[in-house]
């Protein structure tokens, strides 16, 4: 309720779909010389209605004809209907905007035994034509999909391109392997700015699709990815795997991001923040939400993957020295194209932070006889240098989170339950081990310690956003042994220190150091000194988190390999890519009618595809009940896309409009496919089936439905509030 314009919009829409579905049924009763005696929107309680004789009124007019005649319409004649001066249909809406129906002379969907020998019955009527009128309700509404995909490709609608932003380390495209092809080679994994072009021979027009396709991926069975590098096509092969955050199959991928600042109104103070935490200049010169980053020390850039090219290889040539980062930033608070004003340029000077090491701390189980791993299996990875691991710290709360009053940006977890120094992997494995729980916790807030209690949610959610507290020189728990993507250990420099957790660094081979970004720096600046292929003795000094805060000189050894990863870490682009909107394309028919009605069919065969699939995934598992929605998530779904624009709002009621069709279509003894079954029963057989089989059929139906409807508000419910 965020946004009641949204809200309300969205509303509307989905009345629109339910009146385009049930007018397709009562256009086809008319046709068919079925009497149709009431037209509703909605369930339940009649709001208000009209038939012709009684005129307009709040509640049912039928209402109004019992007290007067004594009868309802629908039990006289229809001459005795027109001597009475009544129309033959009843046009209502209703309390809840759940859904509509059309009432029939001679069929109930809840109650078969109610027919009629009436001419104009529907059971009177050929097996033709009140197949017509079971099935109009989905053409109807497919057909509707069609003329919202056609009017929204006419006019184009904005997707995220099918670009690669960020690789999970450790995920499926981070471990894709590439396909032999002549004249071509490639390295193991996807890279950012990979464009994804095909997925198993299916060409990927947007982000979206990339997702889909993932997460209807068969278990267990790789899918083959074409993607285009710097200008070069390169096929892949990646399988998907279930990501614990949506319980769904992905490939571990997120999509690439533009350089534009994201201006959407419930991120606007989280993007000031993040600016003013990275550099003070930037809120200085202006650069806020909307603003757009052009070029890096003169070099022109398109997308964050080109951002963080420029920026490595500038770094290269001048170790972490401060880079002229050049904004676009809109001069007022109307669009600039619409004033005619050109935005104003600014140049910040901006000192990119040393990059720290992801580090793994247990090994990737490994297959057996060719068997998938685990799904859920996510390895514990942690950012640091040579074992050494910062506390995890609140870079965010979300609005809606259940530690909204407890937990503040800018907390350090000093220890959650009985671990002290957390690494981040474990703070969050220690909130998924204890869902609907509470936790005690230590934190370090404004210069002290302050104990809080933490809440998780079902699925083991705290509501925060982590990152690593550089601020400080203060350990977490340290990595003592490190795995490579072939799970191969190494021992860590901090494995030799047998560091406690919480002990704060203080020095490195006699250099003070005050944060843990000091303690990275003078690692590096070690490594970069240090012979290739030789190891290093370094000194650290510690002071261990005891009352009595003991001070020492502890020695340990840097190995070649550690030094190495250590010397290409370098420095990256400082502003975090979630900042920034993805990259968009637009998918549109350049005002091409025709173009846009093959698009407009092609959409609807896709989703009506996409959605029996998705039944086919729930019946195998991959996908989660816990996903499906309501009505309740349709409309809050909705009314945040909403926000995106006019067209987006079109687009999404088409798809919704096709699911309501494909449900329809699915064999249920009360939905238009249960009826159309009955129908072909009829027509082979001779006769319909037995009034009690139908009830039995019926009660069954409608016990399935309800049953789906509260696990879909249930769902609905607890992703609005849990």
């Amino acid at each position: 309720m965020s946004s009641l314009s949204g809200f309300l919009l969205v509303l509307l829409g989905f009345g629109f779909l339910i009146f385009i579905h049930e007018l397709g049924h009562f256009l086809a009763a008319k046709w068919a010389g079925i009497r149709a005696d009431g037209f509703a929107i909605g369930m339940g309680p009649c709001v208000a209605s009209y038939r012709r004789g009684v005129g307009f009124c709040f509640g049912s007019a039928d209402a109004r004809v019992v007290r007067k005649h004594g009868r309802r319409p629908i039990e006289m004649t229809d001459s005795e209907r027109e001597s009475s001066g009544l129309g033959e249909t009843e046009y209502s809406l209703r309390a809840l905007p759940l859904g509509g129906y059309v009432r029939m002379l001679g069929q109930e969907d809840g109650n078969p035994g109610a027919t009629s020998e009436d001419a104009r019955s529907f059971g009177k009527a050929p097996i033709f034509r009140r197949g017509v009128v079971i099935l109009a309700g989905i053409t109807a509404n497919l057909a509707l999909a069609i003329v919202l995909f056609l009017i929204a490709f006419l006019v184009g609608v904005r997707f995220p391109a099918p670009a690669v932003g960020f690789v999970q380390p450790e995920s499926s495209a981070a471990r894709a392997e590439p396909l032999p092809a002549p004249g071509t080679s490639a390295e193991l994994g996807l890279q950012p700015g990979d464009r994804i072009v095909s997925i198993d021979g299916d060409p990927v027009a947007t982000f979206i699709d990339v997702r889909v396709a993932a997460a209807m991926a068969k278990p267990g069975k790789p899918l083959d990815l074409v993607i285009e590098r710097a200008g070069q096509q390169i096929a892949y092969t990646a399988t998907p795997e279930k990501d614990p955050a949506t319980g769904l199959l992905s490939l571990g991928v997120t999509p690439s991001r533009s350089l534009a600042l994201t201006d959407v109104p419930v991120s606007r103070e989280v993007v000031v923040r993040a600016l003013a935490r990275i550099s003070p200049k930037l809120a200085e010169a202006g650069v806020g939400p909307g603003a757009r980053l052009v070029s890096i020390d003169g070099d022109a850039v398109a997308n964050y993957a080109e951002a963080v090219a420029v920026t490595s290889e500038k770094l290269a040539s001048h170790n972490a020295a401060a880079l002229a980062m050049e904004f676009e930033v809109p001069s007022s608070g109307l669009s600039d194209a619409t004033l005619g004003n050109a935005p104003k340029r600014v140049t910040v000077p901006i000192t990119p932070e040393p990059n720290l090491e992801l580090i793994a701390s247990e090994p990737r189980p490994k297959k057996q006889n060719d068997e998938p791993t685990n799904p859920d299996f996510v390895p514990a990875m942690d950012a640091g240098i040579a074992g050494f691991v910062p506390l995890a710290r609140v870079d965010g709360v979300v609005p809606e989170s259940l530690n909204a009053t407890t937990l503040r940006e800018g907390d350090i977890f000093l220890r959650v339950g009985s671990t002290y120094g957390p690494r981040t992997s474990e703070l969050m494995r220690a909130f998924r081990a204890a869902p609907n729980a509470t936790l005690p916790a230590l934190l370090w807030r404004d210069g002290a310690e302050i104990a809080v209690e933490v809440r998780t949610d079902a699925k083991g959610r705290v509501g925060v956003y982590l990152g690593p507290a550089t601020e400080l020189a203060r350990l977490a728990r340290p990595i003592e042994t490190s795995y490579d993507a072939e799970g191969t250990a190494t021992d860590t420099a901090a494995k030799s220190i047998q560091t406690m957790p919480l002990a704060t660094v203080l020095s490195i081979d006699g250099a003070p150091v005050a944060n843990f970004m000091e303690l990275r720096a003078k690692i590096g600046e070690i490594a970069h000194a240090a012979t290739e292929g030789a190891s290093r003795e370094i000194v650290v000094g510690l002071r261990d988190p005891s009352p009595e805060a003991t001070s020492m000189d502890v020695r340990t050894t840097l190995h070649a390999a550690e030094l190495a990863r250590i010397r290409e870490l370098g420095a990256n682009f400082p502003i975090p890519e979630v900042l920034f909107d993805p990259e968009w394309t637009v998918l549109s028919a350049n005002g091409d009618p025709i173009k846009a009605i093959a698009m407009g069919f092609r959409q609807t065969v896709v989703m009506v595809e996409q959605v029996f699939l998705t039944i086919d995934r729930v019946s195998r598992g991959s996908v989660g009940v816990d996903q499906l929605q309501g009505p309740v998530g349709i409309l809050h779904t909705g009314t945040q896309v909403a926000s995106e624009g006019f067209m987006f709002m079109l687009f999404f009621l088409a798809l919704i409009s096709v699911n309501l069709a494909v449900v329809n279509l699915l064999p249920i003894p009360i939905a238009d496919g249960g009826l159309f079954l009955f129908l072909l029963y009829e027509k082979f057989r001779g006769r319909p089936p037995s009034i009690a089989f139908q009830n039995a059929a019926a009660m069954a139906g409608i016990a399935l439905v309800a049953g789906l409807f509260l696990l879909t508000f249930y769902n609905d419910l607890s992703r609005l509030f849990g």
